[in-house]
């Protein structure tokens, strides 16, 4: 009777579909076919793991500046042929000094030369290894800036990622910055240099090392799950990069050495580069290419590994396929031969997708000016020690990135994202307000409004991904970072002008609070896209004849 039931069990997985099953078949998409391969399960749980140690190298390169070149405490060393003739007075911000003679008069004022540093936060820093402090201040702070400068090219490799695919890509990049890091190391390490070429070679080691694997990453993992996963899956990728926040402060902390922790920070990526030979490629991006031999090969490794038998998927597979080329084989026939120019008008005079480009980069644009606002301020509050406030404020980051998670399951994008928005603007509105509070409540507030960014953040790197087809993804992802990193950009800029101004900070707020508003009115115009299948192409139809269609890139 056993094998009975099994001959007919098994005879019945093995049946083509029925004519109904094949009449449907037009409805079945590569996500439902993912599916039946298993879209979360030990394939996933393994690739997953190891691709999200490249978005926690990006919190780790990203939060180097922090410790490698922080301000650090120090103190004016005066000449000695001065002490035994003269009277000196240090000014207070140990940048210049007075010679004065015995009637305590001024003599003269010249600038601090030379400086004895304060090792006992952050050991010896590059601020201290050329004297970044005072006047030479603004060039630290060039450091910071040139790394968002260079996360701005990711708008270039997101078009090269949907050019040559998520896989090369990733190599490419990786490539890239371990080639970068470990010229600039070892010239600074072995080579006699000045401080103008110690600072040369370190600004392009910044520059390279903002243009990361976190978007690419990021779209890898969510192409390599459904859309019923993507904002649990996302979202681990941004907790990675607060656990890269993590990471560097501890690396940082038994460092106690600039070169040293960049060294650590090589070694980091080296160690995934084995990885990187069993990186697979997105099924998404097969399918888009026309690439039906390597899909099917990576679909069955997929369930092969899942042990999924073929029976479960092949035969939608098939059909998806057969249905693909069919219609491919019916655009030839009734398609209008574009030339590029026509193609880049018709893609730039398309709505839907322009609309959507844009409202991405005003968000992206606010939500990073907004949580790099807020993240200077926590990290200026001088009564909290530096890596302790880095490792709190990154369990923060990741308890929101959990929560927002957790909320867009049931909620949707387009609501947990403006309530996130919402909360952050009412911190906005009353931080002006908590000056005049004690040190608890202050880092209590600070911290909400941290959660709350955080989150909003959070959003927009799973629901931006899905308002676009896979011909377009990165690209678009790549706009939208292009604007975010505008926005972290002038974040600095922003936080020295009203850091001691009162009544500037209170304006600003206001204005903040108004583009928080504009945000919100913007993402009701999105479309929610929750549980929704990821397109994989643009739909052009021509106005007369929807039936006619033009060919796509």
């Amino acid at each position: 009777m056993k094998y009975l039931l099994f001959f007919l069990e098994f005879h019945k997985e093995n049946q083509p579909l029925s004519s109904e099953d094949e009449i449907n078949s037009k409805t079945y998409t590569l996500e439902y076919v993912l599916s039946k391969c298993g879209a979360f399960n030990r394939y996933q749980f393994v690739h997953f793991f190891f691709i999200l140690l490249l978005p926690t190298a990006s919190g780790i390169f990203n939060f180097y500046y922090v410790f490698g070149a922080a301000y650090v405490p120090h103190r004016c060393d005066i000449d000695d042929k001065y002490q035994s003739n003269f009277s000196i007075e240090i000014s207070s911000t140990q940048c210049s000094y007075a010679l004065k003679n015995a009637s305590n008069q001024t003599i003269e004022t010249y600038p601090c030369q030379k400086w004895t540093y304060d090792r006992t936060r952050f050991g010896k820093t590059f601020t201290e290894e050329i004297n970044l402090v005072c006047h030479y201040d603004i060039q630290r702070s060039y450091l910071a800036t040139i790394l968002q400068i260079g996360a701005m090219m990711i708008f270039f490799s997101g078009k090269l990622t949907d050019m040559i695919g998520r896989r090369r890509s990733t190599h490419i990049l990786v490539s890239l910055l371990i080639l970068t890091s470990l010229i600039t190391q070892g010239l600074l390490q072995y080579v006699s240099l000045t401080d103008n070429q110690k600072y040369g070679l370190l600004f392009v080691n910044q520059f390279v090392s903002g243009i990361d694997t976190f978007m690419i990453s990021l779209i890898l993992l969510l192409e390599l799950t459904t859309s019923k996963h993507a904002a649990f899956i996302g979202n681990l990728a941004l907790v990675a990069f607060t656990f890269g926040e993590i990471v560097v402060a501890g690396m940082a902390y038994f460092a106690r050495d600039w070169l040293l922790l960049k060294w650590m920070m090589t070694l980091y990526m080296i160690v995934i580069v084995p990885y990187l030979f069993f990186l697979p490629e997105s099924p998404h991006w097969y399918l888009m290419k026309r690439r039906y031999d390597d899909l099917e090969k990576l679909l069955r490794q997929i369930a092969r590994f899942n042990r999924r038998k073929e029976c479960k998927w092949l035969p939608f597979y098939k059909y998806m396929i057969e249905h693909h080329r069919k219609q491919k084989e019916i655009n030839q026939k009734n398609t209008i031969r574009l030339s590029s120019a026509d193609k880049i008008c018709r893609f730039l005079t398309h709505i839907p997708i322009m609309s959507r480009l844009f409202i991405a980069a005003f968000l992206g644009f606010v939500t990073l000016l907004l949580y790099f606002q807020i993240a200077y301020d926590l990290g200026a509050m001088d009564h909290i020690d530096p890596y302790l406030n880095i490792i709190i404020g990154a369990l923060v980051e990741a308890i929101s990135y959990i929560a927002a998670s957790l909320f867009m399951i049931s909620y949707g994008r387009k609501t947990v994202f403006i309530g996130f928005l919402l909360l952050t603007m009412v911190c906005v509105l009353f931080k002006p307000m908590t000056s005049s509070f004690d040190g608890f409540v202050l880092v209590l507030f600070a911290q909400l409004g941290k959660f709350a960014i955080s989150g909003a953040v959070c959003v927009t790197y799973i629901f931006v991904p899905e308002l676009f087809p896979t011909s377009i993804r990165a690209t678009g992802m790549g706009f939208f970072v292009l604007f975010s990193r505008l926005g972290s950009t002038i974040a600095p800029i922003i936080d020295a002008l009203i850091s001691h101004d009162q009544i500037l900070m209170r304006y600003i707020s206001f204005i903040f609070s108004f583009l928080t508003i504009i945000c919100i009115v913007l993402t009701l115009f999105l479309p929610e896209t929750r549980n929704v299948p990821l397109a994989d192409k643009i739909e052009y139809h021509s106005k007369k004849n929807p039936k006619i269609q033009t060919i796509n890139n």
